[in-house]
């Protein structure tokens, strides 16, 4: 065996034994581990909105796995309150990534401030359309199955 098959065979190993070790933890403890802020320098900062941004890391994480819990409910089960929930989660959880490009970007005070009123009109606006879509329309979940289900047209029949 090769050196480098060697090395990689020892990663593969250890990243085994640390899947293993986390599956051996019961869930709220797998939990607190996926919540707790990379360093303590992160509880000092606050971020654009002025809140406490260990709190806000922690709400961000916890939209993350409604995100993803509502997205598997929208495969599993599609309906209105998925759809809605849908329409809250994905805007709010792009509008923080977008706050903190603005955060690290944009500078000036009112450059700044322009930007972050601007991002909140997008956000409202984006959730307030796709409310509005969903209860007027097919809503989130029937159009992702619709743009999936497109067939692909032959240019020869076109003619």
């Amino acid at each position: 065996i090769s050196q480098k098959s060697f090395s990689y065979y020892n990663e593969y190993k250890s990243y085994l034994r640390m899947l293993l070790s986390a599956a051996r933890r019961p869930a709220c403890a797998l939990s607190k581990h996926f919540l707790k802020p990379l360093s303590p320098a992160v509880s000092q900062v606050s971020n654009m909105s002025g809140g406490s941004s260990v709190t806000h890391w922690k709400v961000e994480r916890y939209v993350s796995i409604l995100t993803f819990g509502a997205m598997v409910g929208a495969a599993a089960v599609p309906c209105l309150a998925v759809d809605h929930s849908l329409a809250i989660l994905i805007p709010l959880h792009t509008h923080w990534g977008i706050e903190q490009i603005l955060t690290d970007y944009v500078h000036g005070k009112v450059t700044s401030k322009l930007c972050q009123i601007l991002l909140y009109i997008a956000t409202g606006f984006t959730i307030l359309s796709l409310m509005y879509f969903n209860q007027h329309d097919i809503g989130i979940t029937q159009a992702v199955k619709d743009v999936w289900n497109i067939k692909k047209v032959n240019p020869e029949e076109l003619s």
